[in-house]
């Protein structure tokens, strides 16, 4: 789609320079496309596949994530997935993962609720051996689509961009996921507040143009 390499080729990007390791890439929902978008941006290594919905949103982000060369693993329908089939993809995500490629998972998706955390990425990360990276992107300007759901976050050409990283979570082969997706929901939690007052400075003027 010309659309989404228009806004990788134009977009400005600020901040410390991002990890260049093989990872899992840790978002919320809303930030599934600008984080597609950072990742073909300031990555030498853009290999990546993510997970993606059913339906007229999923062939949209699909057709997105395509465009920049990225993979695609399809959910089935919401609550049609049996246990034994959610693990199934879960090990198929993590085989993708041995194989080199980086992955994107939104933890609170497909459809919510809102940045509650999900504990597939750490299952995937403990079948890959993969770290989980968490991530939060502000994009200026702050263009949402207020209709949805995740309130998902759409990159313009020409925009600025910045991303938050958190630290790598490991997760052991033994590990229990229940305390581990506490740390993982708190830093979450805390890079998205970092991105949310970043975007909102983009309207009250100084805290903008320190951050960018």
């Amino acid at each position: 789609m010309l659309y989404v390499r228009l806004v990788a080729a134009t977009a400005r990007a600020s901040g410390p320079p991002i990890t260049q390791e093989q990872v899992i890439f840790a978002v919320w929902h809303q930030s599934n496309l600008a984080a597609a978008v950072a990742i073909w941006k300031l990555r030498i290594d853009t290999r990546l596949v993510a997970f993606s919905t059913r339906g007229f949103p999923g062939i949209v982000m699909n057709t997105m994530l395509e465009a920049f060369g990225s993979g695609v693993i399809t959910l089935p329908a919401e609550g049609a997935a049996s246990r034994g089939e959610a693990a199934s993809l879960a090990r198929e995500m993590a085989r993708i993962g041995r194989s080199g490629s980086s992955l994107l998972i939104s933890c609170d998706g497909p459809l919510g609720p809102h940045r509650v955390a999900k504990p597939g990425v750490l299952i995937v990360a403990r079948e890959s051996g993969l770290p989980v990276q968490p991530w939060a992107i502000a994009t200026r300007p702050p263009l949402r689509l207020r209709g949805r759901w995740d309130r998902h976050l759409v990159p313009l050409p020409f925009c600025r961009l910045r991303v938050y990283e958190g630290e790598p979570q490991r997760i052991g082969r033994r590990e229990r996921i229940k305390p581990a997706l506490a740390v993982l929901q708190a830093d979450l939690d805390r890079l998205a507040g970092l991105a949310d007052r970043t975007m909102a400075g983009d309207r009250r003027g100084p805290t903008s143009r320190r951050e960018w």
